[in-house]
């Protein structure tokens, strides 16, 4: 009996550890690669992938708890410098660049047994003597494993998908290939997209440390626009970096509510349901740490952020655990790593604006950040396709004081506003409405 206890107790506690763990490490460390006579060698690895915080999850301990996993030492040292140990320069080699467009792993739980799936997408590239470039051949390759618990497996299967994928290239006819491939610039061999990307520039970004105050919306957070507030409160709770606010004192004391944010002049934090959560710097965008949802969708940290409503938040599915959360500065959403590589493949939002039947028979001018749009007429509308992730859409309408309606686009989504201009004594306006109300009316108008 007590052989059984003890070996209960190990094992809740080796749960328990694996729980805590923040990243699982993937290490490619013990693994070979075996290409005969390798006719090339990898010069750098550059990382193209749309999200790059993690590679994926693995599922830890008895209750198989969700963990972000990432290669150890990261995509551009770490599996640079194994590639260069494995296939290093021999007399002849050619050297080539390895770009990777995806490296994705996953796991999944049957009743009885596990697997473990890998996806590799990279491609090889040739810089030629008057300083182009050239894409020499693209490959995707994919590889799983089953077995009671495959976290273990991971590093296998990668390995796999590379040694098929060098093998491949090994053969490769050279001379075939580079008459079909047109030359690049360097910009558009290093960079996703073929061009570099826009360095955010936000207020918040550059300023110094905030004064004591609140943030209405994440546009005011992201902007440094803060309402002054001197009788502010944070109490620490029982998690780690979480408080609660109040403002006032003595019989005045309230919670603090309906805001997006607070400062209290040393740290920021952001409302997650009732409690406030301090935010870290992360690069370009902020995280911070909490309890993860019940509920997936439930989180809307950007349901003040300027009218949008309606903009729910992927969840993890885990219960209870502690969970890091990144504010994305570009679209305002707080998400875990899950969502974010979704949000980031939706490369394009879009905002359409339109005017009902009725009202004054003038078209009405409208502005998109300050240059005119189109001249909108009564049952009429304005498509807008919006890909820029560093800017927010600002709309408003010429000739009027104070018409206008700022924020940020959902990516992967439409987004209506509606301009209001029923009657000629009416001051015209622009409003959010939900996508029910917007596809509605709007469809309505495509049928004329």
């Amino acid at each position: 009996m007590k052989t059984r206890f003890f070996l209960l107790l190990f094992l809740a506690l080796y749960s328990v550890a694996h729980a805590q763990t923040p990243i699982y490490q993937v290490s490619l460390r013990e693994q070979k690669l075996v290409v005969d006579k390798a006719a090339f060698h990898i010069t750098e690895v550059l990382d193209l992938r749309v999200q790059r915080q993690t590679i994926g999850w693995v599922q830890r301990g008895m209750n198989n708890i969700r963990i972000p996993a990432n290669l150890q030492g990261g995509l551009q040292d770490g599996l640079g410098g194994w590639l260069q140990m494995q296939l290093p320069p021999r007399p002849g080699s050619r050297p080539v660049l390895l770009r990777v467009h995806e490296l994705r792993i996953g796991e999944v739980t049957k009743a009885t047994s596990e697997k473990a799936t890998a996806s590799v997408d990279v491609d090889f590239v040739v810089q030629q003597p008057d300083g182009s470039y050239q894409v020499l051949q693209r490959y995707i390759e994919e590889e799983e494993s089953k077995g009671l618990e495959t976290t273990g497996h991971h590093d296998d299967n990668i390995a796999a998908c590379l040694q098929r994928i060098c093998v491949q290239f090994n053969a490769l006819d050279w001379a075939q290939r580079l008459a079909l491939s047109p030359p690049l610039t360097k910009e558009q061999v290093y960079y996703r997209g073929g061009r570099r990307p826009v360095p955010y520039d936000y207020a918040i970004l550059t300023a110094p440390a905030p004064p004591m105050g609140i943030y209405g919306t994440f546009l005011n957070f992201r902007n440094n626009q803060l309402a002054p507030a001197a009788d502010l409160v944070a109490e620490a709770t029982d998690e780690p970096g979480e408080v609660d606010a109040y403002q006032g004192s003595g019989a005045a004391r309230k919670a603090l509510d309906e805001v997006w944010g607070f400062s209290d002049g040393q740290q920021v934090y952001i409302k997650r349901k009732r409690h406030f959560y301090a935010l870290k710097r992360a690069g370009d965008d902020f995280t911070y740490t909490a309890q993860s949802m019940d509920d997936p969708g439930v989180i809307n940290t950007a349901g003040a952020l300027a009218g949008v409503a309606g903009m729910a938040i992927a969840a993890v599915t885990t219960h209870g655990d502690r969970q890091e959360y990144t504010l994305d500065m570009a679209t305002g959403r707080v998400a875990d790593f899950d969502y974010l590589e979704l949000l980031t493949r939706r490369d394009t939002a879009t905002v359409v604006v339109y005017r009902r039947p009725g009202g004054p028979a003038a078209p009405l001018t409208v502005l998109l950040n300050g240059k005119e749009l189109a001249a909108l007429p009564a049952n009429d509308f304005v498509l807008i396709p919006w890909t820029s992730k560093t800017r927010e859409v600002s709309l408003c309408l010429a000739d009027t004081d104070g018409a206008c309606y700022s924020f940020i686009p959902v990516f992967g989504a439409t987004t209506y506003v509606e301009l209001k201009a029923r009657t000629a004594g009416e001051k015209p306006l622009l409003q959010y409405v939900p996508q029910k109300e917007g596809d509605y009316y709007v469809k309505k108008m495509r049928r004329r």
